[in-house]
């Protein structure tokens, strides 16, 4: 039997699921990440699936969504996107030492995942942390520079850019460190799963396939420690298809 928990690691409220056959016991541990405009609780489809194969599964909340909402319009929050995944890679540091002390994760086994923002927040957390052990991406993006150049273009269409130029420049600058993509060595042979839908057009696929693309050529023929599942004609909503493959590559690797 599944147990669901309302915890705070390291100050960051989250949902810890678990069989409670287990109790405390170290087990291998997954971080799982939200999506924008969503919270921790919406997510629970996928904690299910991992933990009853033994996973333990932390649900944390990002700033500025569901408990930490802090009264923003939906406009305010679009502009602090990236501060917000900026924040959750820090997040997931403090979530880290927290189960860490607490003993909770099996032989340093953790892994990040997400949805669409959590994806990309997931990228950037394996780019950024060497002791994270693999990642699954759904929907999400490992290249933030291009990915922080298509929405700037696409609220300059809409006329609702609120920063100059300059200042947006900088801030694209601020986001090559944690840009996945452009260091492709940081992975290194660490198990990467993603599965996108081909139709979607909020967070477009290209980019996270030609990533793809470019580490499977790194592994060996055969080897599934780098998976790409590309579902025609989804958008931008996980299939219960891919979730379930998801699950299932994780509690291979992890």
């Amino acid at each position: 039997m599944l147990t669901i928990e309302d915890e705070s690691f390291g100050g960051v409220p989250a949902l810890h699921i678990y069989d409670m056959n287990e109790g405390r016991t170290p087990l291998p541990t997954m971080l799982y990440w939200h999506g924008f405009s969503s919270a921790k609780e919406h997510n629970l489809d996928f904690a299910y699936q991992l933990a009853k194969k033994g996973i333990r599964v932390v649900l944390p909340e990002a700033r500025h969504h569901g408990e930490r909402r802090e009264g923003l319009t939906e406009k305010q929050r679009l502009f602090k996107f990236w501060s917000i995944v900026i924040e959750g890679l820090q997040d997931t540091q403090s979530i880290r030492d927290s189960l860490e002390e607490q003993q909770l994760i099996k032989d340093s086994r953790l892994f990040t995942a997400g949805t669409s923002m959590g994806g990309i927040l997931t990228c950037g957390a394996l780019a950024a942390f060497p002791w994270i052990k693999g990642g699954a991406v759904m929907m999400g993006n490992p290249a933030w520079e291009s990915y922080a150049r298509q929405q700037i273009k696409i609220l300059k269409e809409q006329g609702t850019f609120p920063i100059s130029d300059e200042k947006a420049e900088q801030e694209i600058q601020q986001l090559l460190h944690y840009d996945l993509s452009q260091q492709p060595a940081l992975l290194g042979d660490r198990p990467l799963f993603f599965w996108h839908g081909r139709e979607d057009n909020v967070v477009p696929y290209e980019d996270s396939y030609a990533f793809y693309e470019k580490i499977k050529q790194t592994r060996l023929i055969g080897d599934d420690t780098i998976m790409y599942h590309l579902e025609e004609k989804a958008m931008h909503k996980v299939s219960r298809e891919g979730m379930l493959a998801m699950a299932d590559w994780t509690v291979k690797h992890i």
